[in-house]
């Protein structure tokens, strides 16, 4: 499906559907860059999400390990 092509003397005889084409498109863009922010925020925290969870488990081994030998 191809865009129709809009002139500016088309622009200039309905200055409404102008100002909403214009409307739509910055909204349009505002959506797709929101939506990649967002994309990359996800990925970047599921990564400190993974190192927390190594981190976590680092941590409850010598913790378990460090139990036991006073326990003995």
């Amino acid at each position: 499906m191809a865009l129709p092509a809009l002139s500016f003397k088309e622009f200039l005889t309905n200055p409404i559907v102008a100002l909403l084409f214009m409307c739509l498109m910055a909204i349009g863009y505002l959506y797709i860059d929101n939506r990649t922010t967002l994309t990359k925020q996800i990925e970047t925290l599921q990564s400190e999400v993974t190192k927390l969870e190594k981190d976590y488990k680092e941590l409850n081994d010598k913790f378990i390990k460090t139990l036991q030998d006073v326990k003995r």
